[in-house]
């Protein structure tokens, strides 16, 4: 027979909010997610949407833990024909508007650096971000995203939430924010990845995503065009190079 608990709602169960992410007072997306790390997250959204390029424009970050929002000023607009998402996307399967009908397309162009990371030094990181994520350890339902540098078998930075792609953008926005270069960079996701999160990685100029599951074909079709190297599988000794495989060593 199976031994069946009641677990009424406390505080110590994993936390999910509608957080407003608002650039230059437009509303650009209510995006569902942990209710910390706002400042990162929206800062990793607009970055991935393309909305904010430039660190040097970026006025201030004000976050408003008790509203759930964060309020971005920049010198750069969001674009003529950009359609914000008003409605609240989901913290597991995240929607860019970047992809949506009626937004306008820009050109991408492939990534093309010169380094290589080494198969056991990307092993030693998925390890370490299963190990080391706080929230997820102690048994919060949450994702982790860590960011390491070629050959280094340690994390230079970890951030987690409860949505996979939230993850992404805090890790990213983080970086941004405290002028870490991510070109040079691989990033690592504890979920599976989307093609979203392959043009997430792109967007940010980073070279490798790494994920301990798997990837969706449209994932590595994108991924295969934009010069991203993708890695799903990485566990146990092993992993499965799915695009760019010069760019991962043995």
């Amino acid at each position: 027979m199976a031994r069946v608990e009641f677990c009424p709602p406390c505080s110590s169960e994993t936390a999910e909010r509608p957080i407003r992410i608002i650039l230059n007072d437009t509303l650009v997306a209510v995006s569902q997610g942990s209710p910390y790390g706002l400042r990162e997250l929206a800062v990793g959204y607009l970055l991935s949407e393309g909305l904010i390029t430039d660190r040097e424009q970026l006025v201030k970050v004000i976050e408003d833990a008790q509203g759930a929002a964060v309020h971005v000023t920049s010198c750069e607009c969001v674009r003529e024909g950009y359609v914000p998402l008003h409605r609240v996307t989901s913290a597991g399967c995240a929607q860019s508007a970047v992809l949506a009908a009626g937004n306008p397309a820009r050109p991408a162009s492939s990534l093309k650096p010169s380094i290589t990371f080494n198969a056991d030094a990307l092993l030693s990181c998925m390890d370490e971000l299963c190990t080391c994520s706080p929230r997820r350890n102690s048994g919060k339902c949450v994702h982790g995203c860590g960011l390491s540098a070629p050959g280094e078998a340690h994390l230079a930075l970890v951030r987690e939430d409860i949505g996979r792609h939230n993850a992404l953008d805090k890790l990213i926005g983080q970086a941004w924010l405290d002028r870490i270069n991510v070109r040079d960079k691989a990033l690592f996701i504890t979920g599976r990845i989307s093609c979203e999160m392959a043009l997430k990685a792109h967007r940010a100029g980073c070279p490798v995503l790494v994920s301990r599951k798997s990837a969706t074909d449209e994932a590595v079709l994108r991924a295969s065009e934009l010069g991203v190297a993708l890695v799903s599988h990485c566990r146990d000794g092993a992993l499965r190079v799915l695009s760019c495989p010069e760019r991962i060593s043995n």
